[in-house]
């Protein structure tokens, strides 16, 4: 293995692309959980169309989200762990993992606990369940179902990831070459198509949703392993391209578990290939993808419940204006538009006013892997 103090330094790998991919899977996540909440006021989204076979398999988002948790945290933290996990670096990067995903899911947490307690509730959640939510373990295997803020199964399983992380660095920097990584990737892969073949799909949002998450994370990992000492690719840029567009025709025509499959490995081809592109003018570049990729996070906790509220509001418009009931696609794509510029506005000002705030006053701020992952966009 080269050591350590050999890697590639943070400016080497282009983050932006990622970043702004992180954002657009935050908004296709949306569309998931979109054609259930609206299905009330738009009925045709129970109908088969390509619109609803794609919204039915943007579950598979999150798992790029493990993919690229594990390929980032690689980066920004193995030098840290490479030798050992000492404790004052272990709690160092608990608190800067904690300061990112637990002031805002702590905020959503009270808002619908607040509204349950009133009894503007959805079905399946008690306000005596709480404390499971309050300490991350949600998504452990505790409950059979999703409860409270459904999007945030993931950051319950990611949290615990987090806690095993740093001890499995130094065996994988002592033991695991990148001829391992290379030999271990098949079989991470592996072990996904397995889920989602005894599962019947990879959408595990409790009891093996753990497990969901490790197999992401250790494949992100894996991914870095691979191409940490890599050169820049000329042709990155235009595979990254094509690894998105393949991902989007598996989820638009490929049923599960084989879209699950495809899309799982299609996510592993596309963080490659983002992060060793030549960068430049190339869209995912853009300032304005960038920008939705740091709010990517108020993004995901947050449509949820902004999806709830639309759909009251958008079923008392159609009552109440037969225009809209009458032209049920101009009212659909109208609602859409609407949301989107809502979802993107209300992320924006959480981003600005209540995550950054926390995440600086709570995480560290005069070390080096706090350094790294705001060059990142992971701080």
């Amino acid at each position: 293995m080269v050591p350590a103090k050999n890697e590639n330094p943070v400016s080497d790998f282009k983050f932006d692309a990622l970043t702004s991919l992180r954002g657009i899977a935050a908004l296709c996540t949306v569309l998931a959980h979109l054609i259930v909440i609206w299905g009330d006021v738009f009925p045709a989204l129970q109908q088969g169309s390509l619109f609803r076979d794609f919204a039915l398999h943007t579950y598979l988002f999150v798992d790029f989200f493990f993919v690229l948790s594990g390929f980032v945290m690689s980066h920004a933290y193995g030098r840290h762990f490479a030798d050992a996990v000492r404790p004052g670096s272990y709690m160092r990067f608990l608190r800067a993992r904690f300061a990112r995903v637990y002031p805002l899911h702590l905020l959503l947490l009270l808002v619908y606990v607040g509204l349950a307690t009133i009894g503007i509730k959805q079905a399946q959640e008690n306000p005596d369940w709480s404390i499971t939510a309050h300490l991350l373990l949600h998504a452990m295997g505790f409950f059979n179902h999703t409860t409270w803020n459904q999007p945030s199964w993931s950051i319950s399983v990611e949290w615990w990831t987090y806690i095993v992380f740093p001890f499995a660095i130094p065996l994988a920097r002592r033991y695991f070459s990148k001829t391992a990584a290379v030999l271990a990737l098949p079989v991470i892969l592996g072990l996904f198509a397995f889920l989602a073949m005894h599962f019947g799909s990879a959408n595990l949002t409790v009891g093996f949703a753990f497990f969901r998450c490790l197999i992401g994370f250790c494949a992100g990992a894996c991914l870095y392993a691979i191409v940490r000492h890599r050169r820049m690719a000329s042709f990155a840029d235009a595979a990254a391209n094509g690894a998105l567009a393949a991902v989007f025709l598996v989820l638009l025509f490929v049923p599960s578990p084989y879209a699950d499959m495809l899309a799982f490995v299609g996510f592993c081809a596309l963080v490659v290939a983002a992060s060793v592109g030549t960068g430049g003018g190339h869209w995912l570049h853009h300032p304005v993808l960038v920008w939705i990729g740091d709010i990517s996070y108020s993004i995901y906790l947050w449509h949820s419940l902004l999806l709830h509220v639309f759909a009251k509001a958008l079923g008392a418009a159609a009552r109440a204006l037969p225009f809209f009931h009458n032209h049920p696609v101009l009212f659909f794509v109208a609602a859409l538009v609407l949301f989107e510029a809502a979802i993107l506005l209300l992320a924006h000002m959480s981003y600005r006013f209540f995550e950054l705030p926390l995440r600086n006053f709570l995480g560290p701020k005069k070390h080096a892997e706090a350094r790294t992952l705001q060059v990142l966009h992971f701080r």
